[in-house]
């Protein structure tokens, strides 16, 4: 049992890094706390000005404002690579929010008892926590919505792309990348995936997502991909440091050192290298 929890915790959990819909999230939150503060009056504010008393309840929401831009937005900005897809776990999201609900605990605990001169008490302290707590569910809900709406627009245009290259009766593969030390992992249908370029000790993977050219970066080698890419004649190999997906050639030019290709939706040209001149020829009579 222990076990296959562990194993759960370990799951990928994908890190919402979108600023839009964090920003949207993280204010949501603390207006949602001021208002909360405002009309049901879970504090004792012992201020008898009515403006000073809207300052302390606008300054709890303030906090939480504070702690969520830190640990949501420049925490994650500062170190990228841990808060990645691929390296980003349920452990860490659990982590990262019992982290949140502790600091905004603590914060609100000393400004109420110290500014605020609101008395601590057991029953203070639970409506304390019972916020901090809401806040991070909320944050990571709306965080959640937000990223099965990415997935459902992900599905569908697989299909699409599945609909498109289905000819032969039979189900369409979907290529599976993976790095060397097996932590980072994605799929593309074979439709998406515009090239592959070397890149030192990385591959840089170039495909089409929801009519957006994207890249990726993922540890292994162009030898290593291009034994994976062999059930899929489209990928052919045109240079020592590229594969490129032929139903994506737009033009094909002779130049002073040979042939040099034209991406559709790419900037730059491909060289083709002259031990593998005959190989794109072939595959390209095929077209």
């Amino acid at each position: 049992m222990s076990g296959y929890l562990l194993k759960s915790l370990n799951k990928k959990y994908p890190f919402n890094d979108n600023l839009k819909i964090n920003v949207r999230s993280i204010t949501s939150v603390s207006l949602g706390i001021f208002l909360f503060l405002l009309f049901f009056q879970p504090f004792q504010v012992r201020n008898p000005d009515f403006n000073n008393q809207l300052i302390i309840l606008a300054t709890f929401g303030a906090i939480t404002l504070v702690l969520l831009c830190i640990i949501r937005l420049v925490i994650p900005s500062i170190f990228a690579k841990a808060f990645s897809e691929e390296r980003w776990t349920i452990k860490k999201e659990i982590i990262l929010d019992l982290l949140f609900v502790i600091l905004n605990s603590v914060a609100f605990s000393f400004f109420a008892r110290y500014v605020g001169k609101i008395p601590i008490t057991f029953h203070t302290e639970i409506i304390i926590v019972i916020i901090s707590i809401t806040s991070a569910s909320v944050v990571v809900v709306i965080n959640q919505l937000h990223l099965l709406r990415k997935r459902v627009d992900e599905l569908q245009t697989g299909t699409e792309y599945a609909e498109e290259e289905d000819t032969t009766g039979e189900p369409v593969k979907e290529i599976e990348f993976e790095s060397e030390n097996k932590t980072e992992y994605f799929q593309l249908f074979p439709a998406q995936l515009m090239l592959i370029k070397s890149a030192n000790n990385y591959i840089e993977v170039i495909y089409k997502q929801n009519e957006k050219v994207n890249k990726k970066l993922i540890r292994n080698t162009l030898k290593t991909t291009e034994r994976l890419l062999k059930k899929f004649p489209e990928m052919i190999r045109c240079h020592r440091s590229c594969i490129i997906n032929k139903n994506y050639i737009e033009k094909v030019n002779r130049g002073s050192d040979g042939l040099i290709l034209h991406v559709f939706d790419y900037p730059q040209v491909i060289h083709v290298s002259r031990q593998y001149v005959l190989k794109v020829k072939e595959a390209l009579k095929a077209c």
